[in-house]
């Protein structure tokens, strides 16, 4: 079983580099997914709009899955989102930086789709990198 709900996971976030979070979110989010990430602020659709801000703001995105651990129902992925700001992201201009999101996320399978979702981010780290001017 944890071979599968790796493969549910890592084939999710991935997915994040052919850029259709739609799609992404049809295919290995539930319907009813239950979100503790950003405390829970977000519902499922709420996580899918921010992270859609994101690929807007940085259309260049790709997802590396760098480690994954699975234990009965849950899998956890460490991974990083690298992408170069082309446009404003929470009221920060673009500056043409390129910038890497370090996240490690927890994620509960059942029926080959993830139904609750943690994580854990350097939002601080990555806004921060964004207001260095880039070397020329």
């Amino acid at each position: 079983m944890s071979d599968n709900i790796k493969t549910v996971a890592r084939a999710f976030y991935e997915s994040y580099n052919e850029g259709d979070l739609d799609r992404s979110w049809e295919s290995y989010i539930a319907p009813d997914l239950i979100n503790h990430a950003m405390g829970g602020a977000y519902d499922g659709d709420g996580w899918r709009e921010v992270d859609k801000s994101m690929l807007v703001a940085f259309p260049d995105t790709r997802v590396q899955v760098l480690d994954q651990v699975a234990e009965d129902d849950k899998v956890a992925t460490r991974m990083t989102f690298t992408g170069t700001q082309a446009s404003e992201f929470f009221g920060i201009p673009a500056a043409g930086v390129t910038a890497t999101l370090s996240v490690t996320a927890v994620d509960r399978v059942a029926g080959g789709k993830i139904v609750e979702h943690w994580s854990d981010a350097d939002v601080a780290g990555f806004l921060q990198s964004l207001t260095r001017v880039p070397a020329s």
